[in-house]
């Protein structure tokens, strides 16, 4: 069955950015856009599938996962309500993921086949600010990979924790925020040893850098990496 948003902030998309209800509905018809729904724990696209479609998460947390031969998992990114992901594939229809997307909890993702949004020749409005926003989702998420770069460039485990905490920070608008990964799944995203994130963590505390209670956190430190309690 065609998809059809009637969530009350579904303008709050990017990818619908600047269409009214109807023309979300025009786009979604012609495209035929269908919302499935994903248990949690399963996958969406492994690492070697063709990807099909572009994929909108309305509701529920997926990640994009690197995993190596011993099955270690990477979490590259998370991508809660509202993301966007496999906009890279657009025009690079059979081309196949590097990697894997992960359904971190019971998910709907609303699901655009690639191959009808290169085919269209419509060239209506609404198609079109499809597409420009389309790219303006790309240049973010390659923002937010760059960021992921950054931290992974830090030396130690520390400087890695205090670079992800800061951007926390900065995207909340405040030095508490929560962030939307366990103590496992937080040691993925940062390439770390669990145990020894808990550690550091600790320490942290005990040094007067952060404070926390499970995962909502509070940053004691400025831009310039001064402690301010």
């Amino acid at each position: 069955m065609v998809a059809k948003i009637y969530s009350t902030n579904y303008w709050e998309n990017p990818l619908f950015n600047g269409l009214g209800r109807d023309e979300i509905n025009e786009v979604l018809q012609k495209f035929h856009g269908l919302i499935k729904h994903f248990p949690k724990s399963d996958y969406i696209y492994l690492a070697g599938d063709c990807v099909e479609s572009l994929c909108v998460v309305l509701d529920g947390t997926v990640q994009m996962i690197k995993e190596d031969i011993w099955g270690e998992k990477s979490i590259i990114a998370n991508l809660g309500a509202g993301s966007v992901f496999a906009e890279n594939f657009l025009g690079r229809l059979g081309d196949r993921s590097v990697v894997s997307y992960f359904v971190a909890s019971d998910s709907e993702v609303l699901m655009l086949p690639l191959g009808r949004m290169l085919s269209d020749n419509s060239n209506s409005e609404a198609s079109r600010r499809l597409m420009c926003n389309i790219v303006s989702v790309l240049a973010d998420n390659n923002t937010r990979l760059i960021e992921k770069t950054e931290i992974l460039c830090k030396k130690t485990l520390r400087g890695k924790i205090l670079a992800y905490f800061e951007q926390e920070a900065r995207y909340s608008g405040s030095r508490k925020f929560t962030i939307p990964f366990n103590r496992t799944d937080l040691a993925n995203y940062l390439d770390a040893d669990r145990s020894a994130l808990t550690r550091e963590l600790t320490r942290m505390r005990d040094d007067g850098l952060i404070d926390f209670e499970k995962n909502t956190f509070e940053l004691f430190i400025d831009e310039h990496g001064e402690k301010i309690k």
